[in-house]
């Protein structure tokens, strides 16, 4: 095969990859083949170039929504930077395709080596897990619910292992001119395994286990301001007071919890007079309890948080969540000493001090609640903390009005959605501009508001102790699965030396 029809191949699976998180999921059933048709016996060279332009093709249509914020410029940074991730992913499966022959191997080696890279992409400072390719299977339930062992990477592992074995079955053809279909028997078997399990799981009958088991509600207000990026902070906050239900109610009768967004309020409540005096008015009235997304600080306003705030009737706080994981260089400088000649890249209007406590908000007579804030709910393993240290739900607060109407607020409620299944919790995605929604523990959206609408959704919420085996253990079978396939990778190389 000429190198220009390995590149071609290669830009067809980065469209069909990038087709598959447009609401096209099905995509991703076949997105990795020609790929791995273009890497299959070529040289080194010949796969490090073809992994640098799917990585590339593939991050610039999946990020295209950076050019929507006021910052475009960093655009190239961080597609250049993901696609990094890809190219080293496309470099260990060409030497898995050309250096190992036992193809069982092959065809379990390639899905962990792909969740693997997507599982370090998760981690440090500079997370970064969109493209996980779990995600785009997002409605597809049945099998989105092996999340609630495996976690996301159990969706991608089944999505790489069906492209592999469908290319192996294509390879032993081409190869021996006779069909021999066992390779792709184990994907399906898998998938078949986890898509029933999925199904028992989906079809429970929700409210009867909420009835039976008697679990504590919360009737719930979220509000939508709909303020747009730059249109905030009067000084007065008035601009984020709701829309009243009725003439004679501001929430519908029952409310217990207001939640609003993140970063509605900027510094202290008292520095947001006319919203301060309806909160009281409201809060006393009604018995309820807020929770209010602020950008605060201390006097000298030297420092700042990212902050969720928890407040009783009385505007009095009984619980503060700091940010633990900020997006650098847009809320905060990593490690300035050392990364400080990055500070060209730094648009932050403060410098956020992270938070590390992961206790959940306590709503006193019913629950414990756990927070995500912004880019948190993208990372896994935050929520989890939470569900672990006794929330009993999730919520996410979000401020994604400079996204306008990219693209990127449907794919951020999509990992909130993906954090209440693998919890077993329900979740409220809660944003200033949109969509703000209540999901079950299904991962069906009960209710939400669209982009760029200002108004309150109401809803019951369950608070459900019972926790998931990916609550309680976290990645536990991912790295379970790694470790023997490592082993056995390790005594068929020896082998292989052995016997030369």
């Amino acid at each position: 095969m000429k190198l220009y029809q390995k590149l071609l191949l290669t830009l067809l699976s980065a469209l069909f990859l990038f087709l598959s998180f447009k609401e096209l999921g099905f995509f991703a059933w076949f997105s990795l083949l020609p790929f791995l048709f273009a890497l299959y016996k070529s040289t080194f060279r010949q796969s490090l170039f073809c992994s640098i332009i799917f990585g590339i093709g593939f991050f610039i249509g999946l990020t295209y929504w950076i050019t929507e914020l006021f910052v475009k410029y960093v655009w190239p940074v961080i597609f250049l930077f993901a696609s990094v991730y890809l190219i080293v992913t496309g470099i260990l499966i060409h030497f898995i395709l050309n250096k190992i022959s036992q193809i069982y191997l092959r065809i379990f080696l390639i899905p962990a080596v792909w969740i693997s890279i997507e599982f370090l992409r998760s981690q440090t400072f500079l997370a970064f897990t969109i493209g996980t390719l779990g995600y785009s299977q997002h409605n597809f339930l049945p099998l989105m619910h092996i999340t609630r062992f495996t976690g996301i990477y159990g969706v991608s592992f089944i999505i790489i292992l069906f492209n592999v074995t469908v290319f192996e079955t294509i390879i032993f053809y081409l190869n021996y001119k006779k069909p021999n279909f066992k390779f792709f028997a184990v994907s399906l078997s898998i998938l078949l395994l986890f898509v029933t399990y999925g199904i028992i799981s989906v079809n429970r009958n929700l409210d009867r286990v909420i009835k039976n088991k008697n679990f504590t509600e919360i009737k719930i207000a979220a509000v939508q301001p709909n303020i747009y990026f730059g249109d905030k902070y009067s000084g007065k906050g008035n601009e984020i007071i709701p829309l009243p239900y009725s003439n004679s109610e501001y929430f519908l009768s029952g409310t217990e919890l207001v939640i609003f967004p993140e970063s509605v309020i900027w510094g202290k409540l008292d520095d947001n007079a006319d919203f301060k005096d309806w909160a009281e008015s409201t809060a006393q009235a009604k018995n309820l309890y807020l929770i209010l997304g602020q950008y605060y600080h201390n006097e000298l306003k030297t420092e700042w948080h990212n902050a969720a705030i928890l407040y009783n009737p009385q505007l009095e706080i009984i619980g503060t969540y700091n940010q633990i994981h900020p997006i650098p260089f847009s809320q905060y400088i990593p490690h300035p000493r050392i990364l400080g000649f990055l500070k060209f890249l730094d648009f932050s209007k403060v410098n956020l001090i992270l938070g590390n406590d992961y206790t959940p908000f306590k709503i006193p007579g019913k629950g414990k609640l756990g927070i995500n804030i912004c880019f948190e709910s993208t990372l896994p393993d935050i929520a989890r903390r939470f569900r672990n240290n006794g929330a009993e739900a999730i919520v996410v607060l979000s401020d994604d009005s400079s996204l306008n109407e990219s693209i990127a607020p449907w794919h951020h409620l999509i990992f909130s959605r993906v954090r209440a299944i693998e919890n077993g919790c329900y979740t409220v995605h809660s944003t200033n501009t949109g969509i703000t929604a209540i999901i079950s523990p299904d991962g069906d959206i009960v209710k939400k508001i669209d982009l760029s609408e200002k108004g309150v959704i109401y809803g019951n919420i369950y608070l459900i102790p019972y926790k998931t085996f990916y609550a309680r253990f976290g990645n536990l079978i991912l790295y379970i699965f790694l470790g023997i396939l490592f082993t056995i990778t390790t005594i068929y190389i020896f082998l292989k030396r052995f016997k030369q």
